[in-house]
């Protein structure tokens, strides 16, 4: 599998990490690291522990590690959980089905981890 075809697999853009970085041994380098962030599983964790606080700060922490590596649809949910658990926006937490996002987020980090253990086997 090549880097390309991870990011494709994992809905990832490529094309944008690609001008940032530049090289795919860089690319490569940096979404091997991911799999030892734990930013994804703090928010996961958090919600489940019922910390509206340290959900909110784990998802702003995963939002920045996945748009850093242009790791669109995993930044995409960790926003959207992010701004619903944002201290102040409690109408958007109440129009928000944050489990159902907490659900996403745990299947795509899940499956974005098995795509990159077998790029890197």
């Amino acid at each position: 599998m090549t880097i390309q075809e991870l990011y494709d697999r994992i809905g990832g853009n490529y094309a944008e990490i690609i001008s940032r970085l530049q090289m795919d041994a860089f690319v490569s380098r940096f979404i091997t690291k991911f799999a030892d962030d734990s930013s994804c599983h703090d928010t996961i964790a958090a919600w489940e522990a019922g910390d509206e606080r340290g959900t909110f700060e784990a998802a702003h922490r995963a939002k920045g590690v996945c748009a850093n590596l242009s790791l669109t649809k995993l930044a995409n949910l960790s926003s959207d959980i992010c701004e619903a658990m944002r201290p102040g926006n409690e109408e958007l937490r109440a129009r928000t089905d944050v489990d159902a996002l907490v659900a996403e987020l745990r299947d795509s980090h899940a499956a974005a981890l098995a795509a990159i253990a077998e790029f890197t086997s």
